[in-house]
């Protein structure tokens, strides 16, 4: 059919000369991009599936940069190691020298410079060495009290020291008819459906010593609501407690209630209670009351504690100049009136240093996240709590009732839902969030703690300002590797004026080479982890690069060859094109030949 108004052979070519255009623009586009898939129009499903193996391609190289970084820390660590290494073997090599009995006074002295000058380097190093801002030892930011592992005595050695060995719990029990003995455990003990009777009372408290050499003793049960001073040890005066690990205590008592020790004057060292303690006034979950110039120093609980009054984590009563020192408590506290997830009452120039609390505390009057409630004359120095606070007066992040000095201390205000770190009083604390409390505890600023236990080990607690690298793409824990470099140096005093101190040094300088190469031991097997993620993300890495390859990249050749397709059927399309153009004149000239 020929007509003018309309050209359908037209308008049939212009339709294929723009599918064509558009099929060589396409080609273009791929080849130029060197993707099939540019756009979530060209191949929805597969854009989808390709954009999200890129985020974790993206991810992966990311992981791939921090384990790199961290071998890269290690190694810092490490070779610091290796230099005071060499310096310890020197120092060595000169006890070695000075035990010989060959040298005066004056050759002695000699040596004793070099040791000091050695030493003093050895300090240096442990304060100064870092990565990228981050001291690895602690150095001065990181001054915690070393804590040495327990060295168990055997029962000849103990014997050999005066103690008396408890091996079951009827000699265990034994202890409160001696209250003024020198004890030690030579195992652990089991007091299940023990019938315990407290050691010491209020007229007649436990004076002695108390060892337990890295054992612990288990479910210590006791339910007397109504008597006075319950825990392991009821009341104790100048005793001295150490190294002693009490799990699964039940303890129910009155007033003077504890996991280890109900009311006590007396020095405690290394030692830990985990259970639940309850009772009326002043509990706590290792030690009920802490009395006169009493001590808890690198000890922990970790149990719940609930009662009335001077309820707290650790401590429920601490009294007239006593002082907690690197302890914690992480377990929910719940009380009436001065409640402290650490210390229900801090009372009388007593001080809390370098300590924590993270369990919940829960109260009426005087709730404090660390401190229920602390006077005018007590202290607390560089240390938090974590934990959320509830109460209805005198509540605070970090002490509820207060009037004390707080230095360097902070509340973890997105926990605690407290706007203030202090619920009355002149003392001021800071709020702060997760991330900068954690930043805190990396720079040293203040202590973190992981519980250790077992035979032969420390039963107490070890720093572990633990470094964690971040070497997956998620934040599950199997994308995390964490260790520690933390090696808080004890003060080298080798003392070499005689040749039988040069033979005591020669012990002490082979326990702290020891104690590195543990250290270094511990950072190789970090170090091989590390590396063997680098070598498991190249493989991911690797295997996600050619999946998505093969669902996004363009095929040159293919794309080479419809290129010409679309080129040449555009060309025909353009060529037709003008033939179309010519049919409504093919009419006129029929018209015109009619005329």
């Amino acid at each position: 059919m020929l007509t003018i108004n309309t050209n359908l052979s037209s308008l049939i070519v212009q339709s294929n000369l723009l599918k064509s255009t558009q099929g060589l623009n396409q080609a273009i586009e791929r080849m130029t991009t060197g993707f099939k898939i540019n756009h979530a129009k060209d191949n929805a499903a597969g854009y989808s599936i390709s954009t999200s193996i890129g985020v974790k391609l993206s991810s992966y190289n990311v992981a791939e940069e921090n384990a790199a970084m961290g071998l890269d820390l290690i190694t810092t660590a490490s070779d610091s190691f290796d230099l005071i290494s060499s310096h310890l073997q020197r120092m060595r090599d000169l006890a070695e020298q000075a035990a010989n009995g060959t040298y005066g006074a004056d050759s002695l002295n000699a040596i004793q410079s070099e040791v000091d000058a050695r030493a003093a380097e050895i300090s240096r190093i442990t304060a100064n060495t870092e990565y990228n801002g981050i001291k690895l030892f602690g150095g001065e930011n990181g001054g915690v009290n070393f804590i040495d592992e327990v060295v168990q005595l055997t029962e000849d050695e103990a014997l050999a020291q005066g103690y008396t060995v408890i091996k079951t719990e009827d000699e265990l029990q034994a202890m409160k008819d001696n209250l003024s003995g020198k004890y030690i455990l030579m195992g652990d003990i089991d007091l299940s459906g023990y019938a315990w009777e407290a050691v010491g009372n209020s007229s007649t408290a436990f004076t002695g010593e108390f060892n337990g050499n890295g054992y612990v003793i288990k479910n210590l049960t006791i339910n007397r609501p109504t008597e006075e001073g319950q825990g392991l040890l009821g009341y104790t005066d100048g005793a001295s407690i150490k190294n002693v690990g009490m799990e699964n205590v039940d303890v129910t008592g009155g007033s003077f209630v504890g996991g280890l020790v109900g009311w006590g004057d007396s020095s405690i060292t290394n030692s830990y209670a985990t259970g639940s303690v309850s009772g009326t006034d002043n509990v706590g979950g290792l030690v009920g009351w802490g009395n006169s110039s009493s001590s808890i120093t690198n000890s922990y609980a970790t149990g719940s504690v609930s009662g009335n009054s001077a309820v707290g984590g650790l401590v429920g009563m601490a009294f007239s100049s006593s002082s907690i020192t690197n302890s914690y408590a992480t377990g929910s506290v719940n009380g009436n009136d001065k409640v402290g997830g650490l210390v229900g009452q801090a009372f009388s120039s007593s001080s809390i240093t370098r300590s924590y609390a993270t369990g919940s505390v829960n109260g009426n009057d005087m709730v404090g996240g660390l401190v229920g409630r602390s006077d005018s004359s007590s202290s607390i120095t560089s240390s938090y709590a974590t934990g959320s606070v509830s109460g209805n007066s005198a509540v605070g992040g970090l002490v509820g009732g207060s009037f004390s000095s707080i230095t360097n201390s902070y509340f973890n205000k997105e926990t605690t839902g407290q706007s203030i770190g202090v619920g009355t009083g002149t003392g001021t604390a800071t709020g702060v969030t997760t991330t900068e409390l954690d930043q805190l505890i990396a720079d040293g600023t203040l202590v973190s703690f992981t519980q250790a236990g077992g035979p032969g080990v420390s039963v107490g607690i070890t720093n572990d300002r633990a470094l964690t690298i971040q070497v997956g793409i998620d934040s599950s824990d199997n994308s995390k590797i964490s260790f520690s470099t933390e090696f808080a140096f004890a003060n080298l005093n080798v003392d070499l004026t005689s040749a039988d101190k040069a033979r005591d040094a020669l012990t002490q300088i082979d326990d702290y080479i020891k104690q590195i190469n543990e250290k270094q031991t511990e950072l190789g097997s970090a170090y091989n982890r590390l590396d063997s993620v680098i070598e498991s993300i190249g493989i991911n890495i690797e295997n996600l690069t050619s999946s998505q390859s093969t669902i996004r990249d363009a095929d040159i050749a293919e794309e080479s060859s419809e290129y010409i397709k679309m080129q040449i059927l555009q060309q025909a399309s353009a060529t037709l094109l003008a033939t179309a153009n010519q049919t409504p004149a093919l009419a006129l000239r029929l018209l015109g030949g009619s005329g």
